[in-house]
C-alpha cells in the first residue's frame, strides 16, 4: 500500500523519498525578514517628523510579507511534527514560547514610556481604568476594546504593531486545527478568497494596509488569510531546484527595500495588491532556493534573528527616545530631523540585537526546559 510523505517541496510517494533531499535552512528569507523589519521600523519615523522625512511610505506592507514568510516556516516546521502525532495544545505552547517573551519584554518597554509620560504631565495624563485595562488586554495578547482603551483607535494602544502577531496566532491556530486536512484545494480555496477580498477591497479603494486600527481593520482578515495560507501552500506545492545565491542576495534585498521606499502618486491601491499577491510571492519562492555562504549568510542570519526583536520593540523604543529628546532639547515630538531617525535606529537594532541573543534566547531555552520536565512527568511525547 502506497503512503504518501512530504519530500521538499512536494508530497511523493514515500518509495521516492530518498530521490529528493530536504531543504532545511531557508538564509536568504531570514534577509528578508530582516530587511521588511528595518522598513517596518523606518516608516514609523514619518508621524515624529512631519512627514518631512518619509523614508519608507509603503513600508506597511512588509506586514504581508511576514504573513508569507510565516506560513512558509511555520508549513517547513511543523508539517512532519503534526504527521507524528503534535497536537494542537502542543502547537500552541510552542508559539506562545516563541512569541511571548519578546513580546512581554516590549510591554514592559512600553510601561516604561508610560512612566515616562506620567513623571512629565502628572498622573492625569491617562485614565487610571482604560491604562489598567490596556495592559490586561495586551498581557493576554488581545485587541483592547476602544471604549477601555488609552488608545482608542487602535487594536494595541501600548504597542501598535502587536496586531499583526495577534492576527498570525489566529491563523496559527486555524493551521493547527486544520493542519492534517489542509491539502491543496482547501489551501487554494483560503488565500483564494483572500486575494477575492484583497481585490474587491482595492476597487473600491479601500487601503490594503489597514489593521492596526479599528477602522481599517477589515483589511486584517484579508491579508493573513492570503499572504500566510499561500506561504503554506508555495512551501508544500512549489517546486524547484537550490542554487547558490550569493549574486542574487543583494539584489532581491535592494528590490525589496526599494519597492517599500517606493509609493506612486494618487490611487496606490493596485500597486499594493500588485507587491502583495505577486511580487511577494515570487520573492519568497526565489529566495527560498537560494544558497547563501559567507557574508551575505552572515548578514542574512543576523537580521533575520533580530527582525521580530525589531517588530516588536521598535515602536516603544522609539517613544521613548522622543520623550527623552522632547524633555531634554525641547524638540517638539513630530519635529525631528535625519540624525534622530538614524541614532534612535542603530538603538533599536542594537537593544534588538541584545534582546535576541540575551534575553530572547535564554527564556526560551528555560522555558522549553520547563515544559519537556513537565512533560516528562505526564509520559506525553516530546516534539
Amino acid at each position: 500500500m502506497r503512503r504518501w510523505v512530504w519530500v521538499g517541496w512536494r508530497l511523493q510517494d514515500d518509495r521516492r523519498a530518498d530521490l529528493r533531499p530536504e531543504t532545511t535552512h531557508f538564509d536568504a528569507l531570514h534577509g528578508l525578514r530582516g530587511i521588511a523589519a528595518v522598513l517596518v521600523m523606518l516608516g514609523h519615523f514619518s508621524e515624529l517628523t512631519a512627514q518631512h522625512l518619509d523614508l519608507a511610505p509603503s513600508g506597511f506592507l512588509a506586514v504581508d510579507l511576514f504573513f508569507l514568510l510565516s506560513g512558509f516556516v511555520i508549513a517547513h516546521a511543523y508539517d512532519e511534527k503534526f504527521r507524528k502525532g503534535m497536537s494542537f495544545w502542543q502547537f500552541a505552547e510552542a508559539r506562545i514560547i516563541r512569541l511571548y517573551p519578546l513580546y512581554f519584554a516590549a510591554i514592559g518597554v512600553a510601561m516604561v514610556g508610560v512612566g515616562a509620560v506620567i513623571a512629565m504631565q502628572g498622573l492625569g495624563s491617562y485614565s487610571r481604568l482604560d491604562l489598567l485595562a490596556s495592559l490586561a488586554f495586551s498581557l493576554l495578547f488581545l485587541p483592547t476594546p476602544p471604549s477601555l482603551s488609552v488608545g482608542p483607535d487602535v487594536l494595541f494602544p501600548l504597542n501598535g504593531p502587536a496586531w499583526s502577531l495577534f492576527y498570525e496566532l489566529v491563523a496559527n491556530a486555524v493551521f493547527a486545527a486544520l493542519a492534517l486536512r489542509l491539502a491543496r484545494r482547501s489551501l487554494a480555496a483560503i488565500f483564494g478568497l483572500g486575494f477575492l477580498a484583497l481585490a474587491l477591497m482595492a476597487w473600491d479603494g479601500v487601503i490594503l494596509g489597514g489593521g492596526a486600527h479599528w477602522d481599517g481593520t477589515i483589511a486584517a482578515p484579508a491579508r493573513i488569510a492570503f499572504s500566510f495560507f499561500l506561504g503554506v501552500y508555495l512551501r508544500r506545492y512549489a517546486t524547484g531546484d537550490s542554487r547558490d545565491g550569493n549574486l542574487y542576495m543583494p539584489i532581491l534585498l535592494a528590490l525589496c527595500a526599494g519597492l517599500m521606499i517606493f509609493r506612486p502618486a494618487g490611487n496606490a491601491q493596485l500597486y499594493d495588491l500588485a507587491i502583495i499577491v505577486l511580487v511577494w510571492p515570487w520573492l519568497v519562492l526565489t529566495a527560498s532556493r537560494l544558497r547563501l555562504s559567507g557574508f551575505w549568510r552572515a548578514i542574512a542570519l543576523f537580521s533575520g534573528n533580530i527582525s521580530y526583536a525589531i517588530y516588536a520593540l521598535h515602536t516603544p523604543l522609539i517613544r521613548i527616545v522622543n520623550i527623552l529628546d522632547e524633555s531634554v532639547t525641547g524638540t517638539l515630538w513630530n519635529q525631528h530631523g535625519l540624525p534622530f531617525v538614524v541614532g534612535t535606529s542603530i538603538l533599536v537594532i542594537a537593544v534588538s540585537a541584545f534582546a535576541h541573543y540575551v534575553y530572547d534566547k535564554n527564556v526560551r531555552t528555560l522555558l522549553r526546559h520547563l515544559l519537556s520536565l513537565r512533560r516528562a512527568s505526564e509520559g506525553v511525547t516530546q516534539f
